[in-house]
């Protein structure tokens, strides 16, 4: 046995100083997240159901669950009935016999679904202002299944947010967060009536903030996450999971996965101050040149002999200030108060910039000349405004 135990003793050490060696090589590779650091300094290592146990303490296994029984009581299910007319069409075979408007105006009845959140006790809910559009009436049910007549107190198609009021009071109230403090890669859950399915949960990231569905390449308001967002989710609470509403879920992308986007809630808190003390939202007037701009192209500027294509090609809406300037369809306006005009954008961010009442003087290239117009602003007539305003208020969902 000596002699077996000197031939294999080397081979012992060996394996005895490599072990130790693995084993020192495998604590120094151990993340500090899993050693905590006792009261005397010391760092005490942790077995694995220890880790699991911090990991939970840190992310908190509860933690969708609670922010969800903190606001699920104050979140409401909205359901509106609007009255529609319309005018048959004439089937094709017999647009040749029948005059325009031979059928009977009609009307038929829209129904329509969407979300929204109590703000005060007293019944005053918010919710998205496409929800509520047209609705002749309204039917507000509570978390606990009571249904209540909704009325309007005030809209904005500008930011797409509007207040309703119900009859009650002592109702559990949502509690606002900063969603100036947001940051990317933060849990948020929705919480909303998607498709008639009442209490709804679902939970994602916010994937960005910042956003503008007019224009992706500027900056905008809203926050876009990847939190499962359907019809019918308009107007509930986009919450952290400390269960406080940083946002209102407003749209949805079409054939697309995972792009929703929600009002930031500071925005929407204002908003809705104010359309409850005055029942709208007053904002300065737009003003109004009253032109539809196109930019030049090559072959533009090559059929009207330019040498570039500096510009922009106007269409003149009738009674507009242009067209009582003297503009006419397929002006280029070249110049306004003498800065140079390269593409079409460069004459809205001008008239952004102006104010209702000031004159502009324009430059334009007419039939081979230049002629210049002195044209005074108005303000953009309040159907117009609606209309774009509604554009601004992006995609809605089809509820």
């Amino acid at each position: 046995m000596s002699e077996i135990f000197k031939k294999f003793f080397p081979f012992l050490i060996i394996a005895l100083f490599s072990s130790l060696i693995t084993t020192g090589l495998l604590i120094g590779f151990v993340p500090d997240a899993f050693n905590k650091t006792s009261e005397n300094g010391k760092s005490s290592g942790l077995n694995q159901l220890q880790k699991t146990n911090y990991i939970q303490e840190i992310v908190g296994p509860d933690s969708i669950i609670k922010a969800r029984n903190k606001v699920a009581p104050s979140v409401v299910y909205i359901d509106t009935v609007s009255v529609v007319s319309y005018r048959p069409s004439i089937p094709f075979g017999f647009r040749d016999f029948l005059p325009p408007g031979f059928f009977e105006e009609q009307q038929q009845e829209r129904r329509g679904q969407g979300s929204g959140f109590i703000i005060r006790p007293d019944g005053y809910i918010l919710t998205n202002e496409h929800v509520v559009r047209g609705a002749q009436k309204l039917e507000v049910t509570l978390f606990n299944s009571k249904k209540f007549t909704g009325k309007i107190v005030g809209t904005d198609s500008y930011t797409d947010l509007a207040v309703i009021k119900i009859e009650a009071n002592n109702l559990p109230a949502v509690e606002f967060g900063d969603s100036d403090n947001l940051t990317p890669g933060q849990w948020v859950v929705a919480i909303g009536n998607p498709f008639g399915l009442h209490d709804t949960v679902t939970a994602g990231i916010i994937s960005a903030l910042g956003r503008s569905l007019e224009d992706p390449n500027q900056q905008g308001n809203l926050i876009q996450t990847d939190a499962a967002i359907n019809p019918g989710n308009s107007g509930g609470p986009l919450v952290d999971l400390s269960g406080n509403v940083i946002g209102i879920n407003e749209a949805i992308l079409k054939n697309a996965q995972g792009l929703g986007f929600a009002i930031p809630s500071n925005l929407a808190k204002k908003v809705a101050d104010e359309l409850i003390k005055k029942g709208k939202i007053e904002r300065p007037a737009t003003p109004w040149l009253g032109v539809a701009l196109s930019d030049i192209s090559p072959q533009i500027a090559n059929y009207y002999g330019l040498s570039n294509t500096e510009g922009a090609i106007v269409q003149v809406f009738k009674g507009s200030p242009a067209a009582k300037a003297g503009l006419r369809d397929g002006d280029i306006i070249k110049e306004i108060n003498k800065k140079k005009i390269t593409k079409s954008s460069d004459v809205v961010n001008l008239v952004k910039e102006a104010k209702v009442g000031q004159r502009l003087n324009i430059l334009v290239y007419r039939d081979g000349k230049m002629e210049v117009f002195d044209i005074k602003l108005e303000a953009r007539p309040q159907e117009l405004e609606e209309t774009q305003q509604r554009r601004r208020s992006i995609l809605p969902f089809e509820d």
